[in-house]
């Protein structure tokens, strides 16, 4: 017999009438789920669609910017070229007095005379940063906190210094050598520019230079930028400082003629006024004899452009490098009938070290778009790293996006270190820091990564560069209505 409870059991008809009303309401859940999960998906497509299309235009104006500026390099190489062959016609005796000029700043005595701090006196009135040589640590943390302030160290100072870094880049090779066996790492900086703000930032981030915090720096670190002399000065300190374990690549901007086209001269005229020429020829001393080549635990290459088919490290360790005061004008010699000899091999060994960049595409041909040096392929570059046991290249002379670019399957490294290089918000800056594995680590920076500017919105930011790249294209458009529209189609 059943046991009575006292309970009713619920109608039948009740039973299903609320089964009906679950199975709605779970249908209408999954319905608004459903609605909520498209909607998500549609808002992160149109995002991710939005930000791609501002990479694109951020990428597009990077390279509106960076076409101008090798289309200028190659103009430049043509007018001195122009200029060259009209001095080539000119009369014997401006030749010899060229040729006498130039013999006698090889031998240094042009620049002992004309740089010499000895006929540069300090004013009484002068307040600015001070310099003795030997330099130490304080003395320079002492020039940076008085850069930052804009303050200019005084002539004499800077010829001093000027003059004790000659005399001892002259000690060393063209082709020196690193490790990372004391300090377990190197850091490498690519193109400065004039820039304090990025190396201070380098400096921030990574530690001052030290024996246990050993650098290279990868040439050009003037031109273009407002602080060419600071940047200078600083970089010049350190290696008196620590000349084992700070060490400088030449660029193709520490250049006589680069510089005279891209800002360096028109700095020191703003700064020292009529000592301007005298401090001219004392970076000029200084630029014929930095080293060309860093080899970092003779298994990395650190040069600033890059290599060729034909580029052979002990033949440019045997190069004559103070004879250079421009790569883009080679030092020649009067034959007995009058004409002048230029080495053609020595001087694509310079060039194609300077001025060189990478190609996706096989093989070794001219930097027509430069205006100088070669574009390497992958190719070119295994069999140059492996001909001299090395196992990548890093190397500068370009603007990144990133700061930093890796090419040829991981063989040839690209890095830049002045950020907002051609516009406030145009690229990132980034330096290496290669450990005694030599797996680089890439670390990227913004000098003005705390400015306002950059509390601005994504979009507002690419299109203030965007205007920018874009009013530079339409003047330069207007001023050779001929040639760039050509050059932008290639």
């Amino acid at each position: 017999s059943t046991q009575s409870t006292g309970e009713t059991p619920p109608e039948p008809h009740l039973t299903a009438q609320l089964s009906i009303t679950q199975l709605e309401s779970e249908a209408e859940r999954r319905q608004s789920a459903g609605l909520q999960l498209r909607a998500t998906l549609l808002i992160q497509r149109w995002f991710r669609r939005w930000r791609a299309e501002l990479e694109v235009r951020r990428r597009c104006t990077w390279t509106i910017f960076q076409t101008m500026e090798y289309a200028n390099e190659n103009e430049q190489l043509k007018l001195y070229n122009f200029f060259n062959e009209i001095i080539s016609g000119l009369p014997d005796a401006f030749n010899a007095m060229q040729s006498e000029k130039s013999e006698s700043s090889d031998e240094g005595e042009y620049f002992s005379k004309l740089a010499n701090p000895a006929y540069v006196a300090i004013e009484p009135e002068y307040e600015g940063p001070g310099l003795s040589l030997p330099i130490d640590l304080q003395q320079i943390k002492d020039l940076i906190e008085a850069f930052k302030k804009h303050k200019v160290l005084h002539a004499k100072h800077l010829l001093t210094l000027l003059g004790e870094a000659r005399r001892k880049f002259k000690k060393v090779a063209n082709v020196q050598h690193s490790g990372t066996n004391i300090a377990g790492k190197v850091t490498v900086v690519g193109d400065l520019h004039g820039s304090l703000d990025d190396i201070l930032m380098i400096f921030f981030k990574n530690g001052l230079p030290s024996q246990d915090n050993p650098y290279i720096i990868n040439g050009d670190f003037v031109d273009r930028g407002p602080a060419s002399v600071e940047v200078s000065i600083v970089l010049f300190s350190l290696f008196l400082l620590y000349p084992n374990s700070f060490y400088i690549n030449r660029g193709n901007h520490e250049d006589t003629i680069m510089n005279k086209r891209y800002g360096f001269t028109t700095e020191l005229v703003t700064k020292y006024g009529v000592l301007a020429n005298r401090i001219s020829k004392g970076f000029e001393g200084v630029f014929r004899v930095l080293p060309l080549i860093t080899v970092v635990d003779k298994a990395v290459l650190v040069c600033h452009g890059g290599i060729s088919d034909i580029t052979d490290l002990e033949y440019i360790n045997q190069i004559p490098r103070d004879q250079y005061a421009s790569i883009l004008r080679p030092p020649s010699k009067i034959l007995e009938d009058g004409r002048e000899e230029v080495d053609l091999i020595e001087w694509r060994q310079m060039l194609d070290l300077l001025w060189s960049d990478p190609k996706a595409a096989m093989g070794c041909e001219p930097n027509t778009f430069r205006g100088g040096g070669t574009y390497f392929g992958p190719d070119i570059s295994a069999a140059i790293l492996d001909k001299h046991g090395f196992k990548f290249l890093i190397r500068s002379h370009e603007c990144k996006p990133d700061g930093y670019d890796v090419v040829h399957d991981g063989k040839v490294i690209t890095v830049f270190s002045a950020s907002n290089y051609y516009e406030q918000g145009s690229n990132l800056g980034a330096y290496i820091r290669l450990p005694s594995n030599h797996k680089p680590q890439f670390i990227q920076f913004s000098a003005t990564e705390n400015s306002p500017s950059n509390k601005e919105p994504l979009y507002s930011r690419v299109s203030k560069v965007e205007s920018s790249a874009l009013r530079d294209l339409r003047t330069r458009i207007i001023r050779q209505p001929r040639t760039s529209p050509r050059r932008f189609r290639k």
